[in-house]
């Protein structure tokens, strides 16, 4: 009995060396890219690791000399055909708002409580019409003029923002700041005067779920009449505002998508790359709205599934 005992647990050893060793020589999945949304795919990383603790995730130091190339690159704006990476096709796996927000103190807040206007936006952030006649200068000089903060290098956010009402990232205004997304809440932060654009992760509290102190979101008159309706009036609460923004079609906000590049083959050298992958798009969606991410619907998720199945062969 000792000895049939003996053998058996041999065997499971056996079988778990040969498990283990299969799925590490798997590949490394390894990832770089939009830094806005690594709070998210480190808690992606942290609980595909439980599942699968012996498969190398890991995200790759930005301006770091590396001899390693990510295999997933993200990003949080429309890629043109000439912006991925040869061999490499593309899926979807969340959606992000941006948001108008300014420094507690900005007399910014008082004049537009009632919501702003899509012309407000362009008038605030954007490069004037050459067009505009100079009586519209006048009146704009006689009203208070924020100070604008935005990228100052080419990235995910201002290149969204910006498209979105008919601009490019190098027609926004204001001072550049270099760093990440997260550079801009401080820049305002230290100024009275300070406006900027932002995603929900940065603005917020992920614990109690409010604006963070010091700042605050500008609110949009979405149907444009002259006042802020109670159901316009979504952004004390990030839950709030994510519900809102998944049942209406609310066009005055600037709404994407987060896609990911990846190797159009994956096979047996790279198959853990497939099975990150296939976690984001299956278990992995319950954490999105913890980080003030927008859930799919069940047609556009279906869809990103579909595409995943084409490299995979499944």
């Amino acid at each position: 009995m000792k000895i049939l005992k003996y053998i058996k647990i041999i065997v499971l050893l056996i079988t778990f060396s040969t498990s283990f060793a299969q799925t590490s020589k798997n590949g490394k999945v390894l990832i770089t890219g939009t830094r806005f949304t690594y709070p998210l795919v480190e808690k992606w990383i942290s609980e595909f690791k439980i599942k699968y603790p012996d498969v190398e995730v890991k995200i790759l130091p930005r301006g770091l000399t590396t001899p390693e190339s990510g295999n997933i690159v993200i990003n949080a704006h429309k890629l043109l055909p000439n912006e991925i990476k040869q061999g490499y096709t593309t899926i979807n796996i969340t959606k992000y708002a941006l948001l108008a927000v300014a420094n507690a103190n900005n007399p910014i807040i008082k004049e537009y409580a009632k919501g702003l206007k899509e012309k407000d936006i362009k008038d605030l952030f954007f490069e004037k019409d050459v067009l505009e006649n100079n009586e519209k200068d006048k009146k704009k000089k006689n009203k208070f003029q924020p100070t604008i903060y935005t990228r100052e290098q080419k990235a995910c956010a201002p290149i969204t923002f910006a498209s979105h009402y008919g601009f490019t990232q190098d027609n926004i205004i204001g001072k550049g700041i270099s760093g990440d997304d997260k550079h801009l809440i401080n820049a305002i932060l230290k100024d009275s005067s300070g406006l900027t654009y932002n995603v929900p992760v940065f603005i917020y509290d992920l614990a109690s779920r409010k604006v963070k102190p010091g700042i605050k979101v500008i609110p949009y008159d979405l149907n444009e009449n002259g006042k802020l309706d109670a159901n316009e009036n979504i952004y004390e609460n990030l839950d709030e505002l994510i519900t809102n923004l998944e049942s209406e079609k609310n066009s005055a906000i600037p709404i994407e998508y987060v896609n990911i590049s990846y190797p159009k083959v994956i096979n047996t050298e790279n198959n853990n790359l497939g099975l990150f992958i296939n976690y984001i798009l299956n278990e992995g969606q319950k954490f999105n709205h913890q980080f003030g991410f927008i859930e799919f619907d069940e047609k556009t998720l279906a869809k990103q599934k579909d595409i995943l199945k084409t490299a995979t062969g499944n």
